[in-house]
């Protein structure tokens, strides 16, 4: 009976053992840093990194940019923090540049996972000519293989195993001595190894800073600047503001916060306004011609040229013709086609109007207006030989909103 009751209480007692031995390891914070950083972003990992109940915070960091913000401000704190930070480039390819390199560098756990990309460390700042450093990585992306003097010290392909890597190492922190316990090791078939013991925990931003920063990209920005330019247009023509107001306002927003803090250049915005003004002109006129064709031009130059970030941040060339097919696609067809189902129906009815005679209120070459009936309406010769102002007309034809008219 005492041996039941033993074998009993070893059986109950067996999985609290294991959960101890699950929860028994360090508290290890993984922060996800992805894309350009601006001000947000920085602000973001300062405050994981100063306002954690972590043993060890772990940056997981995939940067191509550092657009503006306290650049130094988080490098002195990642090299003098309050608890241990590790830096780790990866999964790959995952890169590191531009400022990001110095961020890399700056910690005293710094690893990268194989194929992972760092350098182009010069500027610091995209587009910024004031912050051109010097070294090995100013000018030069390697591609990670093995340990980089003064930049990576620790090869993993995986955050997994690069916390596990950390187990044993010793740092200083707030002048004492630290050492990382995020692993044990076991002896399996008579071969140690380390197995994982720490508590991870991934930590993200907030979810303003989250959608704020989906513009922060070159390519992104020019869609939601089309976005929102077309989306506008078609309220125009639509009638009436709608949900589709609403959608252009945020897609504006959008582009606007990405401007704002991205390197921009200017005649590249430029030439997209342009482009949207030449289609938007050509569709007034009920003929998508040459205009359309210049203006798709525009939009593809000032789409590739929308900011003046290279060599870190260039757009993305084929997102960029995407946009702006898809642009055209609207202009063409789903704007013409919708404009003319919401102002043809039989409720304004506006057949009576054929055959009916008026005058032009200024010339017609060939667009203009005309009142007929003792109301004003767009309208379009059907001849090319101009009509002046004060001219008799008639309306042979309707075309959506617009008349078409003779020279009566």
């Amino acid at each position: 009976m005492r041996r039941l009751l033993l074998l009993f209480v070893v059986l109950g007692l067996a999985p609290m053992a294991t959960a101890v031995a699950q929860t028994d390891g360090s508290l290890v914070d993984v922060v996800v840093v992805e894309g350009p950083m601006d001000h947000r972003t920085i602000e973001f990992v300062r405050h994981a990194i100063t306002g954690t109940d972590a043993d060890l915070v772990v940056l997981q960091v995939n940067v191509d940019a550092i657009l503006d913000g306290d650049l130094e401000g988080l490098r002195d704190l990642i090299a003098d923090p309050p608890v241990p930070v590790a830096v780790w480039v990866g999964p790959a390819p995952a890169t590191a540049r531009g400022g990001a390199v110095l961020l890399v560098a700056a910690s005293a756990l710094r690893g990268a996972a194989p194929g992972a990309t760092i350098g182009m460390a010069s500027p610091t700042f995209a587009g910024d000519d004031g912050s051109v450093v010097s070294g090995p990585l100013a000018d030069d992306l390697v591609e990670v293989t093995a340990p980089i003097p003064d930049v990576v010290d620790l090869i993993e392909p995986s955050i997994g195993q690069f916390v596990v890597g950390l187990h044993g190492r010793t740092v200083t922190v707030a002048g004492a001595e630290v050492t990382l316990d995020t692993a044990r090791t076991e002896v399996v078939d008579g071969v140690e190894r380390l197995v994982p013991t720490a508590r991870v925990r991934f930590v993200s931003a907030g979810i303003i800073d989250r959608v704020l920063h989906v513009a922060v990209r070159p390519e992104a920005a020019f869609f939601f600047l089309l976005a929102g330019l077309t989306l506008a247009a078609f309220e125009f023509y639509a009638a009436g503001p709608g949900l589709a107001a609403l959608v252009a306002a945020g897609c504006l927003l959008l582009s606007g916060y990405g401007m704002a803090v991205m390197p921009m250049w200017w005649p590249g915005f430029a030439a997209v306004l342009g482009g949207v003004a030449a289609y938007v002109i050509d569709f007034q006129s009920n003929d998508l011609g040459w205009r359309s064709l210049v203006g798709t031009a525009l939009l593809v130059f000032g789409g590739l040229r929308f900011t003046d970030g290279a060599p870190q941040l260039v757009p993305v060339w084929w997102v960029v013709v995407l946009v702006v097919v898809g642009t055209g696609l609207f202009f063409g067809f789903a704007l013409t086609t919708v404009a003319r189902a919401r102002f043809s129906t039989q409720t304004i009815g506006r057949d009576h109007l054929i055959g009916k005679h008026g005058r032009a209120v200024g010339a017609i070459a060939p667009d203009g207006e005309v009142e007929v009936g003792g109301t004003r309406w767009r309208a379009r010769a059907t001849r090319r030989s101009g009509i002046g102002p004060g001219d008799d007309v008639v309306v042979v034809r309707i075309d959506g909103v617009v008349l078409e008219v003779d020279r009566a």
